[in-house]
Order: C-alpha cells, then sequence, then structure tokens
C-alpha cells in the first residue's frame, strides 16, 4: 500500500468519524476531528436558514451549542456519500461529495441532499479538518410534484411525487418521454415557457437570482371544473417543471392580488374561483350573499380586464410581475 492509497484512507475515515460524531451527539468525538486554532471555519448554506459562517473560536462554541441540544434525535435513513473528489498533497487534502439523506426528527420526513467541500491538514501525522463547505442542494427540499426537463421538455429525471400524480393527473402526463398537455394552448405556453427558462440558464450564473426565474403556465380545468396550474423554474442550475404546489399557489394568488390591485374579500373570491367553485359555492363559504359575491367579481373584472370565469381564472394563474 503506497503512502497515498494510507493518507486516502486515513482521510475518509476522518470524514465519516465527524459526521457518526454529529449524528451521535458527541463533542469530544467531533472535536477530536478538527485542528484546534484560529483558521478553521464553517460555512453553511440551508435552503431555510440561509448561510451560516464561523471562525475560530466560533466553530467550537457553535457545535458545542448544537450538540448539547437535548431534543430527540434520530439519524437518517439511507445515508450515503457519493461522487467522491479527493486531492491530497504533501501536507494538506481537499475533500468533495454529495451527502445523501433524510431526517426524520424533521417533519414530513424532509429528505437532504448537500454538496460539502472538507480542506484537511496533516499535523503531526494525523489528517485534521481545517475548513467544511456545506451547501444544500434546493431541489432536494421541495415536496411537490418536480420533473426535470431539457430545453426540449424531454424528461431527464422526476421525484417520487411526481412520478405518481402523472398515472392520474387529468391534465399533465407524458408522450415520447417527454412532457405533454391536455390542450393545444397550454401545451404551447409550456412550452414557450421551457424555451424562455432555458435562455435564461445559458447566461444566469447558477443559484444567483433563480428565485425570479419561474414561469407559471395555466394547464386549463380538468371535466370536474377544477382549475391547474404548472410552473418552470430554475432551481440549482436545473430546468424543472412543478405542479400540484399548494404553496406556491398561494403566492402566484398573491402576486395577481399585487398586479390587480385586488381586495382582500376579491382575493378570497379570486382563490374559491381558482379552486374551482361556482360563484354561489364561492358566496356559502365566504359567508357573504350571492350578491355581494356578484359585485366583488363584477369589481374584478373591472380590474383584470375580462368578462368570463374561465378567462379570469387563466389570467390570475398567469400574473407575473416579470422582474427578469
Amino acid at each position: 500500500m503506497t503512502q497515498h492509497d494510507d493518507d486516502r484512507a486515513a482521510i475518509l475515515a476522518v470524514v465519516d468519524a465527524e459526521t457518526d460524531a454529529y449524528l451521535k451527539h458527541d463533542y469530544d468525538a467531533w472535536q477530536d476531528c478538527w485542528l484546534d486554532g484560529d483558521e478553521i471555519q464553517r460555512v453553511q448554506t440551508h435552503v431555510g436558514s440561509g448561510v451560516t459562517i464561523a471562525k475560530g473560536p466560533e466553530v467550537r462554541a457553535q457545535m458545542k451549542g448544537i450538540l448539547a441540544q437535548t431534543q430527540p434525535w434520530k439519524p437518517p435513513r439511507g445515508f450515503q456519500r457519493q461522487n467522491y473528489t479527493i486531492d491530497i498533497g504533501a501536507d494538506m487534502a481537499w475533500v468533495s461529495y454529495d451527502q445523501i439523506g433524510d431526517a426524520p426528527s424533521i417533519p414530513k420526513d424532509i429528505p437532504g441532499q448537500y454538496h460539502e467541500l472538507k480542506i484537511l491538514r496533516k499535523v503531526d501525522g494525523a489528517w485534521k479538518i481545517s475548513c467544511l463547505v456545506s451547501t444544500q442542494i434546493r431541489t432536494t427540499s421541495m415536496q411537490s410534484p418536480i420533473i426535470e426537463v431539457d430545453c426540449n421538455g424531454r424528461v431527464l429525471e422526476m421525484n417520487a411525487a411526481a412520478s405518481e400524480r402523472l398515472k392520474d393527473h387529468p391534465l399533465l402526463s407524458l408522450k415520447v418521454k417527454a412532457v405533454w398537455v391536455r390542450g393545444n394552448d397550454a401545451l404551447e405556453q409550456l412550452y414557450e415557457a421551457i424555451a424562455w427558462v432555458a435562455k435564461i440558464r445559458t447566461r444566469h450564473t447558477p443559484c444567483v437570482g433563480e428565485e425570479a426565474v419561474i414561469r407559471s403556465v395555466p394547464l386549463g380545468q380538468d371535466d370536474a371544473g377544477t382549475a391547474h396550474i404548472c410552473w418552470v423554474l430554475l432551481r440549482d442550475g436545473k430546468l424543472l417543471i412543478t405542479f400540484d404546489d399548494r404553496e406556491r399557489l398561494e403566492a402566484q394568488l398573491n402576486t395577481a392580488t399585487e398586479v390587480y390591485q385586488l381586495s382582500d374579500a376579491q382575493q378570497k373570491l379570486a382563490r374559491h374561483l381558482v379552486d374551482g367553485s361556482d360563484l354561489a359555492a364561492a358566496a356559502e363559504a365566504m359567508e357573504i350573499s350571492p350578491n355581494t359575491a356578484k359585485t366583488h367579481l363584477q369589481r374584478i373584472y373591472d380590474k383584470t380586464g375580462v368578462r368570463a370565469q374561465p378567462s379570469l381564472v387563466r389570467i390570475l394563474l398567469s400574473a407575473d410581475r416579470r422582474d427578469v
């Protein structure tokens, strides 16, 4: 076995030991994997909490606080690392990999995927971590159905939620390994949105300003009168289609409210109409009279410039500030 092989095995052992100590909340074992000096750094980017940076003594203080917490904790299921890259020098090494696992202690079993870079130094013959840069891959935190496509709408990958939902979605399906929509107008709009996002991707630095790279596509109404919508967006440099996303739908209606200056009552009525309710059912749900509901609807028509509920649903679901 060469010295390089010995170093590689020792480095991977330190990486595994540091993660094992973290999962077991063993601060002493975790500390043993790190250098003890002012030069150490820990940089992490999380979808929910943003970026955290700690240097020198802050790193140890931060981890001591985290590992001292007594909340119930279950180690991730199916934890794994893949796509290792290791570069070893005389007394420094760089290790990067994708780290995948779920976190059962978090509500809804939110999955987690991170890309991590660890820099290690060899001191007195032992490899120790001096820097960690960890970035959460945002697409794995999305719970709604997600389909990754190429610039021509061909499917590259999809999550389990999308695979299951496409079996019975009334308007969306796959055709010759590409995304397909029932209705020529909606299909044309979808592929126009895909082309737009694909064009943006060619000149966008990944993960910079991606939140603005999104297009909503009204898919139409199903046989029961329920309106459907999907979104084409850019995340982590990937061209994605997502649908059945109530949180994103709420954000879309908030955008429509801003664009058309709808009142609170008008926004509530619009939400019921988008969900497929007729005016009478919406009035009952809002606990207002049918005449009051008609008045709200008329004012929404005046603000949006349409005169029919199907057209209104389409325009509300496509309202866009077009910031990019």
